[in-house]
């Protein structure tokens, strides 16, 4: 009987394997030898996102907003806004893994229905001269990206073990293996979605991922401002303007940071939009959402 790692990859590479039945395996081999950021990260993609700021960027999926007429079907939505037009294009996928799974074998390789939340429906039905319900389809291709992103992780995280000797005997790890898996690991979570202009050690756990590129910072700065400008005028309680406050005190730390943190920037980011979220039907709200979505998704 081989050992769990030899097993894992030989999953991984096996294209007909559902990834839902490879990250159970990947969260037998964590739990055994107790790697628990691996184990948060397998847990998340099998129960499912809860926090949206948590979803890693390769579940990041682009489609078309269209809405259904009863006479001629589904088509597509025109946006007189296209940074509104690019943030309902967008949408951040937390469902688990099996879900995904099951998407694909029910579908084949035809579109995708994602459906938006209702305040984002609410917000774009009350923006129709005729209200329909709106829907993102998204293609397949899609769907196939956020599993082979999760397939591709496994594969290299189970390469990773192999190569510091750690591959098990049967359904069993010796101390040896153990220990060092626990100082060799490095955090997958790391390795998830696009790294353009990356300063990213991924071998370090200690390294820290900096923006570096001028661009960057100046666009941060103008967004700082806008976001600063309109706070007093959004409808938000009193709780939420601390916490929006907060954030954005962040962000200029790290916009005046001689070596300013990507990871921290993108969080703060997320977190603002959240607090925005909850008056997403206000018109200002949306339009600074929209702007904080193009900013990540040109550092992601």
């Amino acid at each position: 009987m081989s050992g769990l790692i030899l097993e894992l990859q030989a999953n991984a590479l096996d294209g007909n394997a559902r990834v839902s039945d490879l990250l159970r395996k990947a969260l037998v081999v964590s739990k055994k030898l107790g790697i628990g950021e691996i184990e948060r990260w397998i847990s998340m993609e099998l129960n499912g996102y809860d926090v949206v700021s948590e979803i890693p960027a390769y579940r990041n999926v682009r489609g078309e907003v269209k809405v259904w007429n009863p006479y001629h079907g589904w088509q597509p939505l025109n946006f007189s806004n296209p940074d509104i037009a690019e943030k309902f294009s967008n949408r951040e996928i937390g469902q688990a893994v099996g879900e995904l799974d099951s998407l694909l074998e029910d579908r084949g390789k035809g579109g995708l229905q994602v459906p938006f939340s209702q305040q984002a429906i609410n917000y774009l039905m009350n923006a129709m001269e005729i209200p329909l319900q709106p829907s993102l389809h998204v293609p397949h291709t899609e769907i196939v990206g956020i599993l082979d992103a999760v397939r591709n992780n496994i594969l290299n995280w189970s390469l990773e073990l192999e190569q510091k000797g750690v591959v098990g005997e049967g359904m069993t790890f010796s101390k040896e293996e153990r220990n060092v898996a626990g100082q060799v690991t490095y955090q997958i979570t790391n390795n998830i979605g696009n790294m353009h202009n990356s300063q990213l050690q991924q071998h370090s756990s200690s390294s820290s991922q900096s923006i570096s590129v001028a661009t960057d910072i100046q666009a941060l700065r103008v967004l700082i401002t806008e976001l600063r400008i309109a706070a007093s005028d959004l409808p938000l309680k009193r709780t939420e303007h601390e916490e929006f406050a907060a954030e954005l005190s962040t962000l200029e730390s790290q916009a005046g940071s001689p070596k300013p943190k990507r990871v921290l920037i993108s969080e703060s980011l997320k977190s603002a939009r959240t607090i925005l979220e909850g008056a997403a039907g206000n018109i200002l709200a949306s339009d600074l959402i929209a702007k904080i979505t193009l900013f990540l998704q040109s550092i992601t």
